[in-house]
């Protein structure tokens, strides 16, 4: 963590300043002296955390109710704002009204998503931090922990006052430790009456100190608060300060350790449920300390867009990381109801979960704040908890990631997000095409696992001049119903290679990778020897694009006929036609879940199974193989999306402190 020393106070070396008269130090100078337990690297602030998640177990049963509650209010106001807005649609058709009935809708438009957003601020609010009472020992494990230096000499007389001077009041707790107190724990909260007594002060006292919330927007608060110690006797007044500096919320890595794998419990006896027994199995084989995880997501399968697992630790006992996980949810408008189950079915001891509020304006793709969209690079020079990486279009400002978003994620000021362009992609999430895998040995210790159209695009030109051009792309497919078949494009590889269209899309799309390569090579420090391509194919045919087909076979021939197959022609956003590697799951110890390309099949072998297990094995890995084709692969994703994990965040090795000044 970056932070500039002349801005902060010293943990350890402390500023102290005397009131009144210089005395030498006797018995009756006042003694002032705090330390603190989270102290890390000389020069730096103590940490404490955001005490935000749920010890007390209440929550969840809190938040269900909410939602039960708020059902009928969202509903009559959804049905209100529709009112409303074909009011203003049709004011708008005014020239001379329109102008003002534009600013009046953009108006009824946040009034309307913030109403929406009520419940997930009531669901957010509960907390630990929301009272001031230490609910039992996990949550008296969440204090960081302070120490006034024992007074051995104290007079009676002595007193002592312990504040929080400054804008950074409002955002912290302080305790003290009583323990005859009748107070839960005997922790009592810290206020403008407490005094310490000289009893006290002889023997020191302990406090803990907790943040309300966590850091949001760096421009309001930057997470820095500062303790300060009064001690007063014979007229004479001590002074000493410590400053603290809240944790940041860090997301997960792919190196750290599997220990849940997460999925939608998507019980269709055709696609769903065959889908997650068999991404179960794959998990239980690995060896993964949880069972894959099946959650009701309300009918949403795509459990990596609903939220971010995070996490935030301090220095504990022993030196080990102490914290919680702080799940992310997607402020993305399709996934709002679904990303509620961080509140009523993740959200407890330990694991916290925050609301970010984010209003789309109408022109706005909101695709690009699915939590697909962001990855973290694994531990680099620099970056000792890793970077986040993140899509978006950078021709367009309008389309990225919300604002709101990208100022919590940059305000963490440890994982600064780093932009690249996912607009060439008919979904436009990051996990299309690149994701890292941890690579115990390598000189990063990790290896970055990128989409290779041209070595796709190889795989088809070797297969045709071994003269299989005739084979069909996807070998082995079961039978497939009306729903499915033109989804599945079943060309031969002789007629792929001859489309234009096909073509052009692969080429751009490698174009586009390599743009995005070469981004993560000056900003990361990546080489050729980090990098592990897998052959992928991509194919205009996205949903836009059937969709669109669908429409020209009911039209009559003519202009309006031939200016809709021009378009369909020119349109070249990607997707992928071999369901997409990269889109997979990591595991531990090596493996790795992909989804069964079904490629063209050879002598009896899947080619794309044969490349992309050779591309692999220059990593060690195994990889597992899982048929999604059906479960997700038509409808525009794979593994990747559809599951979502939670990794050890909090072992000995995970201390990003001791690299972060």
């Amino acid at each position: 963590m970056r932070f500039r020393t002349r801005e902060l106070f010293l943990a350890g070396a402390l500023t102290v300043s005397t009131v009144g008269l210089a005395v030498p130090a006797s018995a009756t100078t006042p003694v002032a002296d705090l330390r603190a337990d989270t102290a890390t690297t000389p020069g730096q602030p103590a940490l404490f955390l955001a005490n935000i998640d749920d010890d007390a177990g209440v929550c969840k049963a809190r938040s269900k109710e909410l939602l039960v509650a708020a059902a009928g209010r969202e509903q009559a106001d959804n049905e209100s704002f529709r009112v409303q807005e074909a009011a203003l649609r049709e004011e708008a058709k005014d020239p001379a009204k329109k102008e003002e009935a534009e600013r009046k809708y953009a108006a009824l438009r946040r009034a309307h998503r913030m109403a929406q957003y009520q419940a997930d601020r009531d669901m957010a609010a509960c907390n630990d931090a929301a009272d001031t009472v230490v609910n039992g020992a996990q949550d008296e494990a969440d204090l960081a922990r302070l120490h006034t230096a024992p007074w051995a000499a104290a007079p009676a007389s002595a007193t002592g006052r312990v504040t929080v001077p400054g804008a950074g009041a409002d955002h912290v707790r302080l305790f003290i430790k009583r323990p005859k107190s009748a107070a839960p724990r005997g922790w009592e909260v810290v206020g403008p009456g407490t005094k310490l007594t000289a009893a006290e002060l002889r023997a020191g006292v302990e406090l803990g100190i907790e943040g309300r919330d966590v850091v949001r927007d760096s421009a309001v608060w930057a997470g820095r608060v500062t303790v300060r110690l009064d001690v007063t006797a014979n007229g004479v007044t001590s002074s000493r300060t410590i400053a603290l500096q809240q944790a940041p919320v860090l997301t997960q890595l792919n190196t750290q350790r599997l220990q849940e794998a997460l999925a939608s419990d998507d019980q269709d006896p055709e696609t769903g449920k065959p889908f997650t027994d068999a991404l179960a199995a794959a998990v239980k084989a690995n060896g993964v300390d949880t069972p894959l995880r099946r959650v009701d997501t309300g009918g949403d399968q795509w459990m990596q867009d609903l939220f971010e697992p995070g996490y935030a630790s301090i220095p504990g006992p022993g030196g080990k990381p102490h914290g919680m996980r702080v799940l992310i949810p997607s402020v993305n408008e399709n996934r709002h109801a679904a990303s509620r189950v961080v509140f009523t079915d993740f959200a407890g001891p330990d694991v916290a979960a925050v609301h970010i509020a984010h209003v789309p304006t109408p022109d706005e793709d909101s695709t690009y704040d699915s939590m697909g969209n962001l990855e973290t690079v694994p531990a680099y020079r620099g970056y000792p908890a890793g970077r986040i990486v993140i899509g978006g279009d950078p021709a367009d400002g309008r389309k990225g990631p919300a604002a709101e978003m990208l100022t919590f994620l940059r305000s963490q000021n440890m994982q600064k997000p780093l932009s690249l362009d996912t607009s060439w992609l008919s979904v436009g999430h990051i996990d299309e095409f690149v994701q890292f895998l941890p690579a115990p040995g390598s000189r990063l210790g990790w290896r970055a696992i990128v989409a290779d159209p041209r070595s796709g695009m190889k795989v088809l030109q070797d297969a045709k001049k071994a003269g299989h051009g005739g084979q069909i792309m996807h070998g082995g497919l079961p039978a497939l119903d009306w729903r499915y078949t033109d989804h599945v494009d079943q060309r031969s590889i002789d007629e792929f290679l001859a489309d234009p269209q096909f073509v052009h899309v692969n080429d751009r799309s490698a174009q586009k990778i390599d743009a995005n390569v070469a981004v993560l090579k000056r900003e990361v420090g990546l080489t050729d020897a980090d990098i592990v391509r897998v052959p992928a194919l991509f194919t205009a045919r996205t949903m836009d694009y059937l969709m669109l087909q669908s429409e020209i076979k009911g039209m009559k021939p003519g202009p309006d006929r031939d200016a809709a197959e021009a378009r369909l022609r020119a349109m070249d956003q990607a997707v992928a036609l071999i369901p997409g590697t990269v889109n997979g799951l990591v595991l531990n110890n090596g493996e790795y879940v992909a989804p069964k390309p079904f490629g063209p099949l050879i002598g009896g072998k899947d080619v794309f199974t044969e490349a992309i297990d050779e591309a692999f094995a220059t990593t060690g890995y195994t990889v597992r193989y899982v048929d999604d084709l059906l479960s997700t692969h038509v409808s525009e994703g794979e593994i990747h999306c559809a599951t979502n994990t939670l990794r050890a965040v909090f072992g000995t090795d995970q201390r990003w402190w001791r690299h972060s000044a």
